[in-house]
């Protein structure tokens, strides 16, 4: 015999809500006394648990924690606050952990759908500070200790920056030198002069003249040294650079990994309350 209970005493929770119920009714002979029926009552209630609390307390805190991870890679590393923002994120994630861990259904049989989004939110997190040290890494690199190769060039510095539209990005110019100091070589004749542009009894001794010798040599070390410094300047420029695009780059990549992979965790559950329903 199948019957539903007399729900009029029944009083509504926040926390659950009464989608099914029903009492069974039946008699029960035990060993004991075979003689004797015994009146035995099941009741069977299938309850589902509202999400708004969870949704509210737990879903959305984890979102925006996933989204300002993802600005991390919107702050300029020569700001040197990147790795400041991602360990305070990471904190204040852990934290919230340990203040919402007594929320988290207490179960081995299969891991809550909050429990996995917090997971995929701590793995977000994580991965962020990783590929932040890498992007810092490569800001501060420099061509005595770092040679550029050329894919990395040809992307990050000639294809990227032409697919991205990002005013801020604006090549560092490889030949910006200085002409008034080394745009020439310095020729020993511009100096001691043309034969037959003086006579011959001067332009012989200013050739041999050691003074002579010894400035030139000496302004062909400080265009050298010069040009040597620019040359450094402008591979560091590069460096930062490319850690700037690939910075632009990881924003809109982790801010769209950061809506699909909502979207992911909570779609499964929302197909199958809709499939039931």
């Amino acid at each position: 015999e199948s019957d539903r209970p007399d729900l009029s005493n029944f009083m509504e929770s926040g926390e659950w809500v009464m989608k099914d119920y029903r009492g069974w009714k039946h008699w029960v002979y035990y060993a004991c006394c075979p003689d004797t029926p015994y009146l035995d009552i099941t009741y069977h209630f299938l309850m589902q648990r509202l999400p708004l609390y969870f949704i509210v307390n737990v879903i959305i805190p984890c979102l925006l924690f996933s989204f300002l991870t993802g600005f991390v890679f919107y702050l300029p590393t020569d700001s040197g606050e990147k790795m400041t923002l991602s360990i305070s994120v990471l904190l204040s994630l852990t934290v919230f952990l340990l203040v919402i861990v007594e929320l988290i259904p207490s179960t081995s049989s299969a891991v809550p759908l909050i429990g996995k989004y917090m997971l995929f939110t701590m793995v977000f997190v994580i991965a962020s500070i990783i590929i932040t040290v890498i992007v810092i890494n490569t800001h501060h690199r420099s061509p005595s200790t770092h040679t550029m190769p050329p894919w990395v060039r040809k992307i990050f510095i000639d294809t990227i920056p032409k697919v991205m539209v990002f005013s801020t990005m604006k090549r560092p110019s490889r030949d910006k030198q200085d002409k008034n100091i080394f745009a020439e070589d310095i020729d020993i004749s511009e100096i001691s002069g043309k034969p037959g542009s003086v006579p011959a009894n001067f332009y012989s001794p200013l050739t041999k003249n050691p003074d002579v010798k010894n400035a030139i040599e000496g302004i062909k070390y400080i265009a050298e040294t010069m040009k040597s410094d620019q040359e450094a300047s402008n591979a560091a420029e590069e460096w930062k650079f490319v850690a700037m695009v690939v910075d632009h780059l990881l924003l809109g990549i982790f801010m769209l990994v950061c809506i699909i992979g909502t979207l992911a965790v909570f779609a499964g559950r929302l197909i199958e309350l809709n499939q039931q329903g």
